[in-house]
């Protein structure tokens, strides 16, 4: 009977889960009436950055440094539980002294201090450590090095302008680094953003901007934790200019050999392209090349190069990419003489006195003409202009010199004559033996065709 209430009693205290829930919050109950009481030391860790100091030592010893792996360590220290939630990585400063470096290994011991009142007041003294106990570093050679600003122009100028001048203040600027940081900078410039400058009411565009570093590609490198410049902010100074394509007029000097005819002139540049102000430009349409092209007693092609920017008002320019040279050719050609069988029946007569008839002793006059071989080539006696002036003439024989009438290209280089006889109608009586029955009112020319007496006067 006994037994069977002990088993009775025991399945109502094992089975109840109400009782259950009891015995656990009188516990928890309990324990934290314990901790209270008693308040016991526990061991806590915090992540805490390690800061380098004194690095002007490396400085000045001509080197810089990179932390190898991590710079942090874990603190741990010793808080009565009631302070644990009281103290923070923040409570905590390490740092890692540059003098202390042990250049074998690139060691620095790790110190850590507590940074708070409230740390210092509730950490158990003696009990913060940290680790790692040191960091290690990398030092290497550090270098000052001299960059040129240039100018990366962002935006299009307005049509029929031009960027001028760009200058910069300062013109230069210095960075300093790790010697493997700095050998990857090529260039250093400043953006200039120029799309909305007003060309018509300024001359110049002006501002300031940051100063970017480039590789070899032209790609910007972002090294702002890495490298140290003497001057962030660039003030910059741009002209915007007027351009203009000016064609090359060349004016050629002196006279060539006798025999040989000045041509032309042939050149590599015929146009450039200047800048300058608006004002100046604009009443430019040619460039004047007047000096240096000499042909004086030429038998032969002249080649001279001529410097363009000897021919240009002082406040014009030559624009960037344009050649600045030109290559003159001044083309010098012999003449040639050629001789032409000209009719006399072809020859312009005028001046013939009143009542007079002529006729010429010979059938054609040979006409020495000289030019170019080309334009000798192309030329004919339809082309010619021959012209016999009898006025002042007596009638009978008469030696008279012919005008010879030609194209510019050409010349007559020897005086030419012809044989012609004046009759005298009024002297030429009608019946047998007469020279001519006048009557008819006719002559024959030297090529035995009709020819109006009238055709001959003018």
């Amino acid at each position: 009977m006994k037994k069977r209430l002990i088993a009775i009693l025991k399945a109502k205290l094992t089975h109840n889960l109400g009782l259950k829930i009891l015995s656990l919050i009188l516990a928890v109950f309990t324990w934290l009436i314990m901790v209270n009481v008693s308040n016991p030391l526990i061991t806590v860790t915090q992540m805490v950055p390690v800061e380098f100091v004194n690095e002007d030592v490396l400085t000045n010893a001509g080197l810089t440094y990179e932390p190898v792996g991590r710079n942090t360590v874990t603190v741990s220290y010793r808080v009565h539980v009631r302070d644990e939630a009281r103290i923070s990585a923040s409570d905590f400063y390490a740092y890692a002294d540059l003098a202390q470096l042990y250049d074998v290994t690139g060691s620095i011991p790790v110190q850590v201090d507590i940074s708070s009142y409230t740390g210092r007041s509730m950490i158990a003294a003696g009990s913060v450590e940290p680790t790692p106990a040191v960091v290690r570093i990398q030092t290497e050679p550090l270098q000052t090095k001299a960059f040129t600003l240039e100018p990366h122009i962002i935006g299009e100028t307005p049509s029929g302008y031009v960027i001028g001048d760009v200058s910069f203040s300062p013109m230069r600027i210095y960075a300093t680094g790790a010697q493997s940081v700095i050998g990857q900078i090529s260039s250093a410039g400043v953006e200039i953003v120029i799309s909305d400058f007003d060309v018509e009411h300024n001359t110049d565009l002006t501002g300031e901007a940051a100063v970017r570093l480039y590789d070899a590609n032209g790609t910007v490198l972002n090294l702002e934790d890495e490298v140290q410049i003497d001057n962030t902010s660039i003030k910059y100074t741009i002209s915007v200019l007027r351009a203009r394509d000016l064609t090359l007029d060349f004016q050629v000097s002196g006279s060539v050999a006798t025999g040989y005819r000045f041509t032309g002139v042939d050149s590599d540049v015929r146009s450039i392209s200047v800048v300058g102000r608006r004002s100046a430009v604009d009443v430019l349409t040619t460039l004047r090349i007047d000096k240096g092209l000499d042909i004086s007693g030429a038998t032969k092609d002249v080649v001279v190069t001529v410097d363009l920017n000897d021919y240009l008002p002082d406040n014009i320019s030559i624009a960037g990419g344009t050649q600045t040279t030109a290559t003159v050719t001044m083309r010098v050609e012999p003449l040639r003489t050629r001789q032409f069988e000209y009719s006399t029946s072809d020859i312009q007569v005028i001046g013939l006195p009143e009542n007079c008839r002529y006729e010429f002793w010979d059938d054609s006059v040979m006409l020495s003409i000289r030019g170019l071989e080309e334009d000798l080539d192309l030329l004919t006696t339809d082309q010619i202009r021959v012209t016999a002036n009898l006025e002042g003439l007596e009638p009978g024989m008469n030696q008279v010199n012919l005008s010879v009438n030609l194209d510019q290209e050409f010349e007559s280089v020897a005086t030419v004559t012809a044989s012609v006889q004046i009759i005298d109608l009024s002297t030429i009586s009608e019946g047998p033996g007469a020279a001519q029955n006048p009557s008819e009112g006719k002559k024959t020319d030297t090529s035995g065709n009709p020819r109006s007496e009238d055709t001959a006067n003018p």
